[in-house]
């Protein structure tokens, strides 16, 4: 689900761990060379809060750790990176609020150099963001313009506009239960700062006839690339169905087809898809995909004529013009397998949170997973040995949904033991003192009007581009899904509702 220009968690700190991937790329030349930066976060417009880090991606910064000078009009602030952090291709450092006697001004934007025995190099832009203080506990919810259809196992992602108040909510796929098949369905509709979709001019989901998804599809991935993420240029958007269950009901296996569409920033229209020529290393159904710093990253799923679970984690970078490059296999796995589990990236740390470890030969039906959240770092495609967080989730949750933002993470929706609505939603705040065992803090149950009240499976959900106008705070949109009745294995009826969460 991946990830937006202003949505990665507040106050992370991942040094520990990134001389794994820094530490083969160290310089033996002794020619001192002149410190050159090609990008920032791999991104064309990169984006951050302060107290996240960013990935200074160059040549010739040496092997040992200089600085990284971050400066706004008269503010500046030097930063050495821990050495482990540091190569002569590669550095990770952390985005300081400002000087020790005045902060950046948010947003804004600072102009970013290195500093080597070599010299400094020429400035980059960096934008910063503000970080909104948001307390899960406080959401409320409502509903929005629903869906044309009732769909199971769809998918749907944020799209930014042409502005810090337009964006666009784009639907993909889903099993229709009236002809018991999978569907080629686009929608799309406008996203409003508030939260809803539609206006009163737009008053139904647009359904783009003349680019459907070249073959039916339900329970793939869905991410999203621009140019505050990815090396795509300016302006430019692209969205990826990756993976999937081709055939309807629950004929098992998947498929490994990406298939890639760009969206206009302006209109939201979805132009017409491509077939990657670069495959997923194996077919693949239940699976999660994010965008983060230039790489698509996917991790677990089902495979075969069983769907077996597996452990596979792979990355690939995001090209120039949108499509994927060359697939890696992470060498560190999931530490169990596991299908229709949810994934994140932020602030270089990849996360996994609950799935179902076992067998599942019907995958509209009510399995519910186990508690287990993962995590490891995520840098330049390299992911890091991953690890148990000592904090579980209070809930088994499968085919659910993840939302983070502000440095809060909320498990939501899906199947789980126990009474429907005991368990809808969960919150934990990402730790940032603790990247060793628990990079999430304890989780909490959400209750009362801070729960949509939706309960439901095999939905879509994500987290909005935009910030609401009168609070700032974050959007979360949830769509479609199947009824969780809490009768496990026999499916629940479908449902066409978009919810929204109305405040803080």
């Amino acid at each position: 689900m991946a990830q937006q220009k202003w949505m990665a968690a507040f106050g992370m700190v991942v040094a520990v761990g990134m001389g794994i991937f820094l530490s083969g790329c160290r310089s033996t030349n002794s020619i001192v060379s002149f410190p050159s930066i090609q990008n920032i976060n791999s991104a064309t417009t990169p984006t951050s809060s302060v107290g996240l880090p960013i990935e200074i991606n160059g040549t010739g910064f040496q092997a040992a750790p200089g600085k990284v000078t971050f400066t706004q009009g008269s503010v500046s602030m030097d930063v050495v990176p821990a050495a482990s952090s540091w190569s002569a291709t590669g550095i990770v450092a952390l985005v300081p609020m400002g000087n020790v006697t005045t902060n950046f001004t948010l947003p804004g934007t600072v102009s970013v150099t290195v500093t080597t025995s070599g010299g400094t190099s020429t400035a980059v832009t960096l934008n910063l963001v503000a970080t909104v203080s948001f307390n899960p506990s406080g959401m409320t919810w409502g509903t929005t313009m629903a869906l044309p259809k009732a769909l199971s196992g769809l998918r749907a992602v944020g799209v930014p506009g042409t502005s810090s108040t337009t964006a666009f909510a784009i639907v993909t796929g889903g099993y229709d239960i009236t002809s018991n098949a999978n569907t080629t369905t686009v929608w799309s509709n406008n996203l409003n700062p508030d939260g809803t979709v539609g206006s009163a001019t737009n008053t139904t989901w647009t359904t783009i006839a003349t680019s459907p998804l070249p073959s039916t599809l339900a329970h793939h991935a869905m991410a999203e690339a621009d140019d505050s993420n990815s090396l795509v240029a300016s302006g430019q958007r692209y969205i990826y169905v990756i993976g999937g269950q081709v055939h309807s009901a629950d004929t098992p296996g998947g498929t490994n087809t990406i298939y890639m569409a760009s969206v206009n920033a302006t209109t939201g229209v979805v132009g017409t898809w491509t077939t990657l020529t670069s495959n997923l290393p194996q077919a693949l159904v239940g699976e999660s995909a994010t965008v983060h710093n230039g790489y698509l990253y996917v991790a677990g799923g089902l495979f075969g004529n069983n769907n077996i679970p597996t452990s596979a984690v792979y990355s690939a970078p995001v090209n120039s013009d949108g499509t994927i490059g060359t697939w890696a296999t992470a060498t560190n796995t999931l530490l169990t397998a596991r299908a229709f589990g949810t994934m994140f990236v932020s602030g270089g740390v990849i996360y996994y949170i609950n799935g179902d470890p076992n067998n599942s030969g019907t995958l509209n039906a009510q399995g519910v997973g186990d508690m287990n959240v993962f995590f490891a770092s995520a840098v330049r495609g390299a992911v890091g040995v991953w690890q148990l967080n000592s904090n579980l989730t209070i809930h088994d949750r499968a085919k659910g949904v993840v939302y983070n933002a502000f440095g809060q993470v909320i498990a939501a929706e899906g199947v789980y033991s126990g009474a429907v609505g005991s368990g809808e939603m969960e919150t934990a705040s990402i730790n940032a003192a603790n990247m060793t065992s628990s990079a999430l803090n304890g989780w909490s149950g959400l209750t009362g009007a801070a729960v949509p009240g939706a309960n439901v499976y095999n939905a879509a959900g994500f987290t909005s581009p935009l910030l609401a106008p009168t609070t700032n705070g974050p959007r979360f949109l949830l769509l479609g899904g199947q009824t969780f009745s809490g009768t496990i294995g026999v499916p629940g009826a479908l449902s066409s509702a978009v919810y929204y969460n109305t405040a803080p």
